[in-house]
């Protein structure tokens, strides 16, 4: 039988689950051009939100040029990953054949190199490309979508985009400025690191503040999880007693990725019935793989940050910066408790919900609590 689960990378058709309202509220916004700004936590299902809303408004006939900015590695590459990203659209003046690229080109003020995969082309720009000639491609591929825009949705969606500063302090300011200029486009700048995609959009005196609309993803709710979860299993031929399906979003929830991640341990562990038991021989060998990288991962951190994300791997605390916490993490006040979790927040290694502070990783937790 095929695993019926995925985790680790976005998922797409019957993986995907339960963000029926943030996909309508998202798909109406590129519809409309309205600027967005989609923010959440490493693992919850933004990139796959992302892939389908974009899949579905180009089956609609949309133009969507679509970049992760954090695999671009230099200011060239991404302007050439723009520029590659329009000529694609469906219904261009161009035709995305092979003797269309030089009519493309042409509406570039700034040549780029063409190569060939089959009737493809990808353009390239040389890693000594002058700023302001990377700004003008840009400042292009924006206006080629303005006009665009006239006749149906436009958008331009930039993934992980708290990196944009890599590539150049000036980009915020720059793509603030194309948005005034083509209000028709909607503009969609997503990341995973939600303290700088607040610096970059929504504090007062961010580059960006007041161009778009917040839109954030929450952890899904435990009875959407479940029943989806167990939907997988009959879809994959196993049955699924709802105590298992309960016991792996305890174990593992509540971020979708970690759950899928122990479902998919769990189907490896179990006969034609998912149980409870194999529930636990799952989460048990799910630690075991990574046992070594969290041995190092812990080795790294500092004595105070260790007793910190021990006593919260035992149990999620409210009042972390209390006189009785502090001591109980033998630490001297709760301004050293402070510094210790700005330090393991940043580095997402811990995180709050609900008001509780909490381990991010429950395999992780799981193994801070078996070590020590």
């Amino acid at each position: 039988m095929t695993n019926p689960y995925h985790y680790g990378t976005p998922v797409s058709g019957d993986q995907f689950a339960g963000r029926e309202p943030e996909l309508a509220a998202l798909e109406n916004r590129m519809r409309d051009g309205i600027n967005v700004v989609l923010s959440s936590p490493r693992r919850y299902g933004k990139t796959s939100l992302l892939a389908r809303a974009t899949a579905d408004l180009v089956a609609e006939g949309a133009a969507v040029v679509s970049v992760n900015v954090l695999a671009c590695r230099d200011l060239p590459t991404f302007a050439a990953r723009l520029a590659t990203g329009a000529y694609a659209v469906r219904g261009g003046r161009w035709h995305r054949l092979r003797q269309a690229a030089g009519e493309f080109a042409s509406r570039l003020r700034v040549a780029p190199t063409v190569t060939f995969d089959g009737d493809s082309p990808r353009f390239a720009f040389s890693a000594s490309l002058a700023t302001e000639d990377a700004d003008a491609v840009i400042e292009d591929v924006y206006g080629l979508l303005g006009e665009l825009a006239a006749k149906r949705p436009a958008v331009v969606v930039l993934d992980e985009f708290q990196s944009i500063g890599d590539l150049g302090a000036h980009l915020p300011s720059l793509f603030k400025a194309l948005a005034d200029t083509h209000p028709k486009v909607s503009l969609v700048l997503a990341g995973s690191k939600q303290h700088l995609m607040e610096r970059l959009t929504l504090d007062r005196g961010a580059p960006l503040y007041g161009l778009a609309e917040r839109l954030s993803l929450d952890v899904l709710p435990d009875a959407v999880m479940s029943a989806y979860v167990r939907d997988r299993a009959r879809a994959g031929g196993k049955a699924m007693s709802a105590e298992a399906s309960s016991r792996i979003i305890e174990l593992a929830g509540p971020v979708p990725n970690d759950i899928q991640r122990l479902a998919y341990e769990t189907w490896g562990h179990a006969g034609r019935t998912v149980t409870v038991e194999a529930v636990h021989a799952a989460m048990a060998s799910a630690i075991q793989h990574e046992a070594s990288q969290y041995a190092e991962l812990y080795g790294t951190l500092s004595p105070g940050q260790r007793r910190v994300i021990s006593t919260l791997a035992a149990a999620p605390v409210s009042e972390p910066y209390s006189a009785e916490f502090a001591r109980s993490v033998g630490l001297a006040t709760g301004t050293s408790v402070r510094r210790a979790l700005e330090a393991l927040t940043a580095e997402e290694l811990v995180t709050r919900r609900q008001g509780r502070y909490q381990v991010f990783d429950p395999f992780f937790a799981a193994w801070l609590e078996q070590t020590l």
